[in-house]
């Protein structure tokens, strides 16, 4: 299996498998947001205490690069700090925008999202989770 093989299959696996995909009980904060260019929907659910991410949760609908790469912003998002992940979101732009390769392993299976780049229409679809959380932040 090529490398190009496994990615696929990490974006299949979060795709089919998505974790952190439920509404909790309790959270400090909670944004709906829609992709700007193709409809897919999500419900973003966060518990953040001084300025640590303690919790992430989603549910949403919509394609399966927006379902995967919410799976696995909400994996690694947990136990994180917002400045953190405000750094992690910049390199995420980065790579699926301009195409630079990152090797951060802090992105862990994000990183099998790179050959978005090649792909423009499907941008939003990648970083509809990082948006989404960025306005969360910002509460609006």
């Amino acid at each position: 299996m090529n490398l190009s093989d496994l990615y696929k299959q990490i974006v299949l696996n979060h795709a089919r498998n998505r974790r952190n995909q439920k509404e909790p009980i309790s959270y400090t904060h909670k944004i709906h947001y829609k992709n700007p260019t193709c409809g897919d929907v999500m419900t973003m659910y966060a518990t953040i205490n001084d300025n640590i991410v303690e919790e992430l949760f989603f549910n949403g609908d919509g394609c399966f690069i927006s379902m995967a790469s919410s799976s696995m912003f909400t994996t690694i998002a947990k136990n994180k700090s917002i400045k953190e992940l405000e750094e992690l979101s910049h390199l995420m732009h980065e790579m699926i925008v301009k195409g630079i390769e990152v090797e951060d392993l802090r992105l862990d299976d994000t990183l099998s999202l790179r050959n978005i780049h090649k792909l423009p229409a499907r941008y939003n679809c990648a970083l509809m989770p990082w948006q989404a959380f960025c306005k969360l932040i910002k509460g609006s």
